[in-house]
This record gives C-alpha cells, sequence and structure tokens, in this order.
C-alpha cells in the first residue's frame, strides 16, 4: 500500500495548486469595437471586466465616478509612463462627495463596464503602448489603496490624419479616410442598412445627424441646449456610446435580415425613404415599414429621424 502514497501527495499537491491559480477575482481588459486608433481622432473604448472565480461572493463598492474604481498604467517603449488626463486629475481631486453602491458577485458572475482610455491618460505622440488597469475594490481614495491587476494590451497609436470632411471618420479595415459621397436619399438608407447588417459601427454612423437624433427625446434636448460646446461634445459621444451598446433607439438598430425599398421622395432639402425590413425569429419573420426622414447639408443627405409601423408576420 506505501507505494502509492507518494503519487496521491503528488496528485493532492498538482489539485491545490491547480485550485489556487483557477480560486482568485479575474480583472480583465479588452479593447471594445477594436479600430485603427489615431492620435487625438479616435475614442480607445476599453472593456473593463472582473470575474469572480472562487467559491465565495465577492463584495467590493461600485463608484458612479468611475475613476474611483479604476486606474490605468500606460507605457512607451521605453517604460515612460504617460501623465493621467486633466479631466481625470480635476476629478480625483475634486471635493465633492463620493456615491457608490455595494456589490456582490456570486461565484462564476462578472461585472463589466465599458470606458474610454482618453478619459484616463494624455496621449501626445503616436506610437506603441502597453496598457495595464488596477481595479480598486474599496475606492481609490487614499494613496496605497488596495487593488487589482488586469492583463496588459498593446496599444498601436498612429499619427493624426489630416481629414477634408469635419466628421469624417477612419474606415476600421483600412486605417483610411472614410469619405462621404454625394449618395441619393435611397443609397444613403441602403449603405447605413448594409453597414448595420455587417456590424460596421464607423459606416453606419456617416449619414446619420447624431445631433438632431439625439434632440429628439425633450429631456436630452432640454438638458442639451443648457450645456456649453465642450459639455455638448461629450454629451453627443456619449450618445455615439449608447446606441452602441443597444441602451438608446433601439429600433433603428435592429438588424434587419433583409430589406427593400418601397418609395423615395424628396425636395432640393429634405427627403423621405419608406424601407420594408424583415427580421427573422427562430419561428416566424416579423416585417416593418420604416420611413426614414434626410436633410441636406453641404450636398450630403443625413438621416434626422425615423418612424417604423409593424405590418405582420409571416
Amino acid at each position: 500500500m506505501k507505494k502509492y502514497v507518494l503519487p496521491l501527495i503528488l496528485l493532492m499537491i498538482c489539485f491545490a495548486a491547480g485550485a489556487e491559480e483557477s480560486g482568485k477575482i479575474d480583472l480583465t481588459i479588452n479593447f471594445y469595437q477594436k479600430r485603427i486608433y489615431y492620435l487625438n481622432q479616435s475614442d480607445i473604448f476599453i472593456k473593463i471586466a472582473l470575474t469572480n472565480n472562487t467559491a465565495e461572493t465577492y463584495r467590493f463598492k461600485a463608484a458612479t465616478n468611475k475613476f474611483f474604481n479604476i486606474d490605468f498604467e500606460v507605457k512607451t517603449l521605453s517604460n515612460l509612463i504617460l501623465d493621467h488626463s486633466e479631466k481625470f486629475i480635476i476629478e480625483r481631486n475634486s471635493l465633492k462627495q463620493v456615491f457608490f453602491r455595494e456589490m456582490s458577485l456570486e461565484p462564476g458572475e462578472e461585472y463589466g463596464f465599458v470606458t474610454d482610455l482618453r478619459d484616463f491618460v494624455t496621449f501626445e505622440n503616436a506610437g506603441i503602448y502597453s496598457i495595464q488597469a488596477f481595479f480598486y475594490q474599496e475606492l481609490l481614495t487614499q494613496p496605497g489603496s488596495v487593488s487589482l491587476e488586469s492583463n496588459k494590451l498593446t496599444l498601436s497609436v498612429r499619427p493624426p490624419v489630416v481629414l477634408k470632411e469635419m466628421q469624417a471618420v477612419i474606415e476600421v479595415e483600412t486605417g483610411e479616410a472614410l469619405q462621404r459621397t454625394s449618395l441619393p436619399p435611397d443609397e444613403v438608407i441602403t449603405y447605413m442598412l448594409n453597414a448595420r447588417q455587417r456590424s460596421q459601427w464607423e459606416k453606419f454612423f456617416l449619414y446619420i445627424d447624431l445631433e438632431t437624433l439625439l434632440l429628439r427625446n425633450p429631456q436630452r434636448s432640454v438638458r442639451y441646449k443648457k450645456l456649453s460646446q465642450s459639455g455638448r461634445e461629450e454629451m453627443l459621444n456619449d450618445y455615439r456610446l449608447s446606441l452602441m451598446q443597444d441602451k438608446v433607439e433601439q429600433d433603428i438598430l435592429v438588424i434587419p435580415q433583409h430589406f427593400e425599398i418601397l418609395e423615395t421622395t424628396y425636395t432640393p432639402l429634405n427627403a423621405t425613404v419608406i424601407v420594408l425590413e424583415y427580421f427573422d425569429y427562430r419561428d416566424y419573420t416579423e416585417k416593418k415599414r420604416y420611413t426614414y426622414y434626410l436633410k441636406k447639408k453641404d450636398k450630403y443627405w443625413f438621416v434626422v429621424d425615423y418612424t417604423l409601423v409593424s405590418i405582420g408576420t409571416e
């Protein structure tokens, strides 16, 4: 019987080591909607996930202002750490009360959110950077606060490009400037819906007037009009992110299986495009008639509003 003792002990040691490796709270970061990033011209959205891989309940404080939960360390290839952004420094050193919720994660559960890296650090030069996040479960309120460390990501920031159009965006696949062309209204809608079918967000937004769409909501409109120019830009960026996360305007974000243009009418400055869109579900196909309203600005047509009517299933 003694000859089985050593293998059994080794097996128990290996099992304990494996349990120690997997039985922890994991903090992971990944690029959200990864794209090619240009200096001062691209949002750098990071998805942060906190996962409980232990057998116990994990409790932490989730701050309303994420600057008190999360910090980033971004380094150059020469190991220089980038400075925090002005926004981060102001928020972290303000005398405002820090609001938070007591949160708990059961074994196997995950808590996650998306944030813009540029809110935390200042990028002054193009280059290659390493990114690591730190999560402060009891909030980052004083030096030496205990934190969890994430994995590291490699970020490539390209030099800025000169864009001919103020709101031109960057082509995700090639990194080339994505330029608008003078498409007729029905082709604008076709372009937009094709982009949505392929989850190509930059192309989807190319012919959408985000500001006008945001102002459709009376409460948002009142708040937006009271803001400064910088405040309005921040609200528009938040609105764009909310659209990408399917938190607002869900009707325009639903992906049709296929669609057909029924009717297009327009004057020199206004257009209406009626589209029959088909949405496939497991046991049936739903049909909806969308009416898109467009306005012409600087020789380009932009979607400014929409309505829809459900016309049954088949």
